[in-house]
């Protein structure tokens, strides 16, 4: 399964690449945005971060391993979303890849407007998990990407149907290690993150 794995990501590079900038874009462009008008972070945290503060409320107010289940299938769904939805043209996954990215440009510039640390808080309150997370999200916006756009163009030698059929193999083979990754990520966030916040930033 690893060396299928393996050869999954060496055949899906291209898009893997295409999947980071626009994650990596979506935080830069975001944190310049909001630097050049910060009267911006208002609304955005309006509209952004009431969702995760019910997720959070959900996930570390009752027994770790519940809210470790929650936060699993909560991501698991959501990578689901971003693969499946890409056969609109890819058009959602896009755009999900830079919405992620947006929420680490807004945190980054909440976190320097209170004053805190920004790149030891990032490191020590997304690193730990994210290692895990965020390679399970790129690849399945990665497979997003590629839905979209073979949808519309063919790979070489075969149908459009045909198409559609070999990438959804190649996402069957891949899923297991994104469930497992994602599994990973869900225990560390809710058992591990926390702790290391509170050591370094009480």
């Amino acid at each position: 399964m690893i060396n299928a794995f393996i050869s999954t990501l060496k055949n899906n590079r291209s898009w893997l690449i295409l999947a980071v900038i626009f994650f990596i874009g979506g935080t830069f462009l975001t944190y310049a945005a909001l630097h050049q008008d910060p009267q911006a972070l208002a609304m955005l945290e309006e509209a952004i971060f009431p969702v995760l503060e019910e997720l959070g409320e959900e996930v570390f107010t009752g027994h770790p391993l519940y809210g470790a289940l929650i936060l699993f299938f909560h991501n698991l769904t959501a990578s689901l979303q971003v693969i499946l939805l890409g056969l609109i043209l890819g058009i959602p996954p896009l755009f999900s890849a830079i919405a992620n990215g947006s929420v680490l440009g807004i945190l980054a510039f909440q976190l320097g407007q209170e004053g805190v640390a920004v790149v030891p808080f990032l490191l020590a309150g997304i690193l730990p998990h994210g290692i895990f997370e965020l390679p399970a999200f790129l690849l399945s916006a990665a497979f997003g990407l590629k839905l979209g756009y073979h949808l519309v163009f063919p790979l070489p030698g075969l149908k459009r149907l045909e198409s559609v059929k070999n990438i959804f193999r190649e996402i069957g083979g891949a899923l297991p290690i994104i469930v497992i990754l994602l599994a990973i990520a869900a225990l560390i966030e809710v058992f591990i993150t926390p702790a290391v916040l509170l050591y370094f930033f009480n």
